[in-house]
């Protein structure tokens, strides 16, 4: 996925695969829902699912992982992806 991600314009700004199972990258737009429906149609290619019970957050149903969108701050343009295996969140809790 990493690629694709790059290719869709994101930066890898954290890559805790190993210690957290987690990681995040940075993209410039905001993520409205235009935004989500064209990455969700780019990703669905490769067997991701919209969440039916989570905003801003896609499934994978073979390796259960899960991308987590999240709006940037008042600091940041954009907005973070979280790519992270089963039972993460963005926060490491």
């Amino acid at each position: 996925m990493h690629e694709t991600f790059v290719s869709l314009g994101y930066k890898l700004i954290d890559d805790a695969w190993r210690a957290h199972g987690r990681l995040t990258y940075i993209h410039d737009d905001d993520a409205d829902r235009q935004y989500l429906g064209s990455l969700g149609r780019t990703i669905r290619v490769a067997g991701w699912v919209s969440s039916p019970d989570q905003l801003r957050t896609f499934r994978h149903p073979t390796t259960n992982e899960i991308i987590e969108i999240e709006p940037g701050g008042s600091e940041t343009n954009g907005h973070f992806l979280h790519l992270m295996k089963p039972n993460q969140s963005p926060t490491g809790c």
